[in-house]
């Protein structure tokens, strides 16, 4: 959830002041398993040798973290804390960077704005075609180009559909365990990000 508070300036112009949080991330079952399982066959026949039982060693890698940043509709960055006026136009970037060799299936974001961050329809747009950043958080160059190309990626549907994301009311939604839309995948060894635009008010 976004928190922010707001104050008039000395020109009687109300500002708000960007106060960034976490959101929510869910990941369906063991996020770092790799099961296994043998399968043969007797002279061709697959049916005369049955296949093994399934065999599943989970990581010790560290848990994924889901990170939140905000930019101006030009890409730049903007800190926690910024003051902008009324109007402005900010795009909010959620990620979750996946350094391990093992797919992350069925994960969920999910993020409930304030009020007084107006969502601007249709926006929703998810990416994960950039590699891992080398540590768990990105830095402020790689988080660039993360953003770069999901600010790129096509936009998705508002609505619950087949696609993976979802906006209504005050929430944005991706993933499939907060609302009926598309299951999520992180791939491995890469970022996944979900990036959308909201209006000041």
């Amino acid at each position: 959830m976004m928190k922010f508070s707001i104050r008039e300036t000395s020109r009687g112009v109300i500002h708000a002041v960007i106060v960034m949080g976490l959101s929510a991330l869910l990941v369906s079952g063991a996020a770092w398993s790799a099961p296994n399982q043998g399968t043969g066959d007797v002279a061709g026949d697959a049916a005369a040798l049955v296949d093994s039982n399934v065999f599943n060693l989970l990581s010790t890698g560290s848990a994924l973290t889901l990170v939140k940043r905000a930019f101006l509709a030009d890409g730049t960055p903007i800190t926690t804390g910024s003051t902008l006026p009324t109007g402005t136009l900010v795009k909010f970037m959620i990620y979750v960077n996946n350094t391990s060799s093992i797919q992350v299936n069925d994960v969920s974001m999910q993020d409930v704005l304030d009020p007084l961050f107006l969502y601007q329809g249709g926006t929703i747009k998810v990416d994960n075609s950039v590699a891992n950043c080398a540590a768990v958080a990105c830095t402020p160059a790689e988080e660039a180009a993360v953003f770069a190309a999901a600010d790129a990626s096509g936009a998705l549907t508002d609505g619950v559909d087949a696609d993976v994301a979802s906006f209504a009311g005050v929430t944005v939604d991706a993933g499939n365990q907060n609302a009926a839309n598309g299951q999520m995948n992180a791939a491995a060894n890469g970022v996944l990000a979900l990036v959308f635009t909201v209006q000041m008010q």
